[in-house]
């Protein structure tokens, strides 16, 4: 099944909160199979779990990890989305504007997709939307 949307840091973040937001739980519950994250954000959860000094949390979240990578898929920062993130890039700049890098290869990635990213950060993304097909959701307000 092709995965819509594309789940942001701050998204995964909230299924291993004590108290989570209800509304971004039920939203996945509903759309969990259409739901994936990007290798980008992968890679941050990796580094912030394998940054931490070994306590309880960092157990916890380690098994959260595994559970994590048995069920959603990790899209893949291709060679296409390279190209994307590249163009996004070159077009900030002309214009005298710098992008975060990993906010931009999220980006691309879910362009390249086609998918929806869902972020609480909109604010974060919106200057993409200027130079991309990028659609967001904002699961926290909708």
């Amino acid at each position: 099944m092709k995965k819509t949307y594309l789940l942001d840091i701050n998204i995964v973040s909230e299924f291993v909160k004590d108290s989570p937001d209800m509304q971004v739980i039920d939203f996945y519950n509903a759309k969990r199979d259409l739901c994936a994250i990007s290798a980008i954000t992968w890679q941050e959860i990796i580094r912030g779990v394998t940054r931490m000094p070994e306590c309880k949390k960092k157990n916890s979240l380690k098994k959260f990890i595994e559970s994590l990578e048995d069920n959603i898929e990790v899209i893949s920062y291709d060679k296409y989305a390279a190209q994307i993130c590249g163009e996004i890039q070159a077009a900030a700049e002309k214009d005298g504007k710098s992008v975060p890098y990993y906010d931009s290869q999220i980006v691309a990635t879910a362009v390249s997709n086609g998918m929806v990213l869902v972020t609480h950060n909109t604010s974060d993304f919106e200057q993409f939307k200027e130079k991309t097909f990028l659609r967001l959701e904002d699961w926290f307000t909708a």
